[in-house]
């Protein structure tokens, strides 16, 4: 079915899932390939632990793909995540992560990649969800990130647990699936956190937090400005964390850092050493931000502090 080698791509795709996430489900992963209505095919693999399960779709050369294409692709890439987490046993996505090739890239009628993206993802929330709008998907968005990568491939992965996760939203930020249409004809669908029960207990997982106020990016140019912005977000969106457990900039125990310029990579280093706790996990990814304008973006987990 498919006219590539797809091991290599999917060795790849393996790599880029954040390591806290793959421990969780540590089985040797299942894999299968399916054909997608436009002819593409889709590697998708799940693997389970005792307690959570990844699904992860994996898309080669998706960047040949028409605007048409790429969105209803999404969409059923989606819906094969969700069928994948299902048959592991944990149906309920609190966390995903999407890596788009060409993140940048025009597909005309002033629509670039990560838009025509943000259409399938919605078309494939309304699906799982119930249609009605923006607000019949709210109450079970996951947390989630979607940066551009180097590779031709699209990249979708999920975590899935028993129960589904509590969102959190920042009250410095517009909700993102509340966005404009400045920002695309369809908004993206993602909660700014989620906590939700991992075995270890509760954690506030973050989505990719960057320099947006309310709506719009700030400080451009800038990026100590941007990175400070970030932290304050997050820090933010920890406080807003309604129930029993508080959480923290000190209760960080991973994170990564998303960043398109690699002369960056010496300054954010030395200035989240500064900010973080020393016990924290950070990788330092490269990868191209979801506008143009931002330099860095950062996705965390948090414990709750000690009472």
């Amino acid at each position: 079915m498919l006219d590539v080698d797809v091991e290599p791509v999917v060795s790849l795709a393996r790599a880029i899932v954040p390591s806290w996430a793959r421990e969780l489900a540590p089985s040797v992963p299942e894999s299968r390939v399916v054909g997608l209505s436009d002819g593409a095919c889709v590697v998708l693999e799940s693997s389970r632990g005792t307690d959570a399960g990844v699904a992860m779709a994996v898309v080669p050369c998706a960047s040949r793909l028409s605007p048409s294409s790429f969105r209803s692709c999404v969409a059923e890439v989606y819906a094969l995540v969700r069928e994948g987490l299902r048959e592991c046993g944990f149906a309920s996505p609190v966390r995903m992560w999407n890596f788009l090739p060409g993140i940048h890239d025009c597909m005309g009628h002033e629509l670039d990649r990560y838009r025509v993206f943000n259409l399938g993802r919605y078309d494939a929330f309304a699906g799982w969800f119930g249609v009605g709008g923006p607000e019949a998907i709210v109450p079970v968005l996951p947390a989630a990130s979607a940066v551009g990568h180097q590779g031709d491939f699209l990249v979708v992965t999920a975590l899935g647990l028993k129960a589904p996760g509590s969102p959190v939203e920042n009250p410095r930020q517009t909700p993102a699936f509340a966005y404009s249409t400045a920002h695309g004809p369809r908004p993206p669908c993602f909660a700014r956190a989620t906590v939700a029960q991992l075995p270890a207990g509760p954690r506030l997982l973050v989505s990719g937090t960057a320099s947006i106020r309310g709506e719009d990016s700030v400080h451009a140019g800038s990026l100590p400005r941007q990175l400070a912005e970030t932290i304050e977000n997050i820090e933010r969106l920890a406080q807003s964390v309604l129930g029993q457990e508080r959480f923290e900039l000190s209760g960080i125990e991973s994170a990564r850092v998303y960043f398109p310029r690699s002369s960056d990579r010496g300054l954010l280093a030395s200035s989240l050493s500064a900010r973080l706790p020393q016990t924290a996990s950070v990788e330092f990814f490269p990868a191209w931000i979801c506008r143009r304008e931002l330099l860095v973006e950062i996705e965390a987990t948090l414990a709750p502090s000690a009472c």
